[in-house]
């Protein structure tokens, strides 16, 4: 039985902590956290004190501890001096200190933990002068005079506010409970008419100030407090009692992780600070349920790490019990001379004994292979991404170079050179491949950069939906927009939430029979603060396997033998988690599947670095970033930039369409010393571009696989934010009957095959340069008969929206959402369809619309500038001139002078 009591015991290490106190929430957090974070070290037993905010009693208490043999102090100090002589000593003989939240007035300490107190002071000090807008009274509530975080929480409070000379300050001395408050702050009633904010060293302190304004009649002060635990700050900001609260991390958890290194002879950092926020009524709801999620992870951690404890205490239980019965077995076989029926028993009993055995031991050799099985797996993907790049990018390179130097040399054969070719395009379909892996690679490295402006949603999906227009017509699909909202914004990455939805609704289309229905369904919910779109489908629906891996990347599945590359959910899932949403998928077999996208509302949960800065004309330019997302080059500030430019990214963008991989390559090839080309290798794929890229013209073949070249036209020139853009067909149809289909779709030119390259080239030519010339028209003085060639619907629209802006010329307060509400469309709609017939930004047209009204009067009206100015809708003649001279180079006295009537 000596086997059975022999256990490997691992050495138990002591520590212990004393706080200061525990009468208020913060510090009941701190001793929660770190009772979590000794589930994971089992080595670490803890000695707890409290000395009831007494520093006398705390140094009885740690000499008390140090008597006990402990092998490392935990210490928050109630005051610095009085702390630091029995730490010090304690610290000479060997033994380790962890400073939690306070400091004391000496280095003798193994680490520091806790908040940069005086950052603290700053970040309560820069939240306060804003809200105040620089200017007004505040009453400052310290803790304890003698703690480290009272001394430095009031020292970068003071910083901060001494930057604003119309900021005053009256300094309360507290000791961080509420006593201290209930006795001084009513006491100060003259005080506090002048007073317009209050802010108090922890929330404690700060709730009762605020019960207290209230109570003697000044609901209007507002508190700030510090700490934001759920329990207290974040309560209070949450119910309003508080303005705001600096999150200011207990460091419980932090400080027996440094223990365990410490006591474990790994070296702890000396300093370790821990990060602060400001948390108000804009972020307290995301912080409380992601406090009430990780408090709820940890609760369920403890919960298994007892499960697990118990089935230990089961396995040792069952292995004594085993290594029991052999000691019987054995102590049976000695007696086998004596009890001959007992001995029989016993051996088939041992026998049993060692079948089980035997059993258990195969079984543990399984779970041990199968454990070995996933994490060999689980190293081969995190390895696999990284490995792909040195594997094939090196001989990829070393494959290309030479080919393209061969390629470009005028010397190499015809026939060698096709070859070269071949060799070339196959090996830049690997990199391109290899390009994707490391894609996904940086993705998983959380290396996307996301560009977050504020986009009103429902015309946001309108726009989108408008592009499946064609598809759901097709099919005779009901696909429709369903909301009971008017307005829906969000803070989103305008391309990437794209791309999310084209991919949901692309999924829906390809698996919905024709006469089904998809509904795109928007509601938001401002009591959760949070957005939810579902798209639901009448399609084929999932089975549970499928759905239980349709955001895995790389799993297809078995759904009607539809192609793809199985990382297109994944993908949506991806950019969603990174706009801090959610996507689910709900399916069941012929019954349709239902897509539910949840995002939070603000942009308080995105870093600054993300969110795209808008650029101000005056008007309502808020669309400019977005234009700039949607590679729209924006308009510049300097009218200089209106002028042509040479360098290559002025050039015309020419999209192909064809799905002959060789006739692609040479059109790409043929048409790219002139223009920038992006190609595409069928329909679908080339109105997918068409929306992202928005080309100056498109060539497509007719006949293509999935969607054929007429049906892209036909989705092109029915959606208006592509109507405007020329298509030229290539096709080997000849008859007449054949043209007139394709020229019944509008497009712009139908060109047989076989086909001349240069009638193609003047073809391109022709079609751009009559572009540019409707887009010049509309930006300058040319006579309205010089209209160039253009098709009715870009004529009537050119002429609604100069009629609407020659009738508002005069209204200084003419934005761009009036100009949206005459003409009838959305602010996405509007700048899509204007910006490539204008080549200037909508505010600039209107700008320079008026400058030209103002150029008529000075030559043919008698009236001063200042008539002239609130004529065209300029709010001040100063502004006025300015423009006028930013416009023309010249003031418009001198302009006057010049080019006016005389008198």
């Amino acid at each position: 039985m000596l086997p059975a009591c022999q256990e490997k015991q691992e050495k138990t290490f002591v520590i212990g902590i004393s706080q200061l106190g525990n009468a208020d929430a913060w510090r009941w957090e701190m001793k929660e956290e770190i009772d979590r974070e000794l589930v994971f070290n089992p080595d670490l037993k803890i000695i707890y004190k409290e000395a009831g905010y007494n520093s006398a009693e705390q140094v009885r208490q740690i000499r008390e501890l140090a008597a006990r043999k402990i092998d490392l102090l935990i210490v928050s100090p109630n005051e610095a001096a009085p702390l630091t002589p029995v730490i010090d000593s304690l610290y000479q003989h060997g033994i380790p200190v962890v400073l939690v939240d306070r400091n004391i007035s000496s280095d003798s300490y193994t680490s520091f933990i806790g908040a940069d107190n005086i950052e603290v002071g700053k970040l309560a000090g820069q939240y306060a002068a804003g809200y105040l807008n620089r200017s007004g009274h505040i009453i400052e509530i310290t803790g304890l005079p003698s703690s480290t975080p009272a001394l430095q929480r009031e020292k970068g409070f003071g910083d901060e506010i001494a930057r604003y000379p119309n900021l005053s300050v009256t300094v309360i001395s507290g000791d961080w409970l509420e006593g201290s408050v209930q006795q001084q702050l009513p006491h100060m009633v003259k005080e506090l008419q002048n007073t317009r904010l209050i802010f108090a060293h922890n929330d404690v302190m700060a709730h009762t100030a605020a019960n207290i304004c209230r109570q003697l009649g000044f609901p209007n002060i507002k508190v700030i407090g510090v700490d934001a635990q759920p329990r207290t700050g974040l309560a209070f900001v949450e119910n309003r009692s508080l303005l705001a609260s600096v999150l200011y991390p207990t460091g419980g958890g932090e400080a027996i992780r440094a223990a365990a290194k410490t006591l474990h002879g790994k070296q702890a950092p000396k300093r370790d600070p821990l990060r602060t926020i400001i948390v108000d009524s804009t972020n307290v709801e995301m912080l409380q349920q992601q406090f009430n999620r990780v408090i709820a992870q940890q609760k369920d951690i403890v919960r298994q790490d007892g499960l697990l404890k118990e089935q230990a205490r089961i396995f040792r239980s069952q292995k004594n019990l085993i290594l029991i019965l052999v000691g019987n077995l054995a102590l049976l076989l000695m007696l086998a001379a004596l009890l001959i029926y007992l001995r029989r028993k016993n051996i088939k009993a041992y026998k049993l004994l060692q079948s089980q055995n035997n059993e258990i031991r195969s079984q543990s050799e399984q779970i041990s292979a199968m454990a070995q099985q996933v994490q060999e797996a689980s190293e081969q993907k995190s390895n696999f991404f990284t490995n792909i790049s040195h594997e094939l990018k090196t001989p990829l390179t070393l494959i290309l170079a030479p080919t393209e130097e061969c390629l470009q040399n005028p010397k190499t054969p015809a026939h060698i050179r096709s070859q070269f070719t071949l060799i070339k395009k196959n090996a830049s379909r690997l990199s391109l491949l290899v390009n994707q892996l490391m894609d996904f690679r940086k993705l998983e490295l959380n290396k996307t950069r996301l560009k977050i402006q504020e986009v009103d949603m429902l015309p946001f999906i309108s726009d989108i939906l408008d592009a499946f227009k064609g598809l759901a017509k097709q099919h005779h699909i009901d696909c429709r927009l369903i909301t009971r909202e008017a307005v829906v914004k969000l803070w989103i990455d305008p391309g990437k939430i794209e791309k999310v939805f084209f991919n949901i609704l692309s999924n829906a289309f390809k698996f919905t029979e024709d006469t089904g229905h998809i509904y795109v369904m928007v509601e938001k919910d401002d009591i959760a603060n949070q957005v939810s779109i579902k798209v639901v489908d009448s399609g084929f629906g999932l089975n549970p396997q499928d759905k239980a891996h349709i955001f895995d990347f790389f799993y297809y599945g078995d759904v009607h033998n539809q192609n793809g590359s199985g990382i297109g959910l994944a993908l949506s899932k991806e950019f969603v988690e990174l706009h801090h949403g959610t996507i689910v998928a709900e399916s069941e077999k012929n019954k349709g599947t239902a897509f539910t996208i949840t995002l939070p509302l603000g942009h308080s949960h995105y870093r600054e670095e993300e969110i795209v800065p808008v650029k101000d004309w005056g008007y309502n330019s808020e669309m400019d970033t977005w234009i700039t997302d949607y590679n729209i080059d924006p308009s510049s500030s300097d009218i200089q930039s209106l002028q042509p430019v040479s360098d290559p990214s002025s050039r015309n963008t020419i999209l192909i369409v064809e799905d002959n991989d060789d006739l692609r390559t040479f059109l790409a090839n043929r048409l790219g010393t002139q223009y920038s080309v992006v190609t595409a290798k069928n329909g679908s794929e080339g109105v997918r571009i068409t929306f992202e890229e928005m080309p100056d013209l498109v060539i497509s073949d007719i006949m293509m696989p999935q969607t054929d070249g007429l049906q892209m036209a036909q989705i092109l020139k029915t959606d208006i934010r592509t109507a405007h853009i020329p298509i030229i067909l290539l096709t080997a149809k000849t008859t007449d009957e054949q043209k007139v289909a394709g020229l019944k779709t509008n497009v712009d030119a139908y060109i047989t095959k076989p086909f001349n390259n240069e009638v193609l080239e003047v073809t391109v030519h022709n079609l751009l340069e009559n572009r540019q010339r409707l887009k010049a028209h509309v930006t300058t003085d040319i006579p309205r008969e010089a209209l160039p060639q253009a098709n009715k619907g870009e004529k009537a629209f050119l002429s609604n929206f100069n009629a609407i802006v020659e009738k508002n010329i005069s209204n200084e307060n003419f934005s761009i959402q009036d100009l949206c509400d005459q003409i009838g469309m959305s602010k996405i709609q509007l700048y899509r369809k204007a910006k490539p017939l204008l080549d200037v930004s909508i505010t600039e047209y209107i700008l320079l619309r008026r400058v030209q009204k103002a150029k008529y009067l000075i030559q043919h009206e008698d009236l001063s500038f200042a008539e002239i100015a609130y004529e065209t809708g300029f709010s001040t003649p100063s502004y006025f001139s300015t423009s006028f001279k930013k416009i023309t180079g010249i003031t418009p006295k001198a302009y006057k002078e010049k080019y006016g009537t005389k008198t």
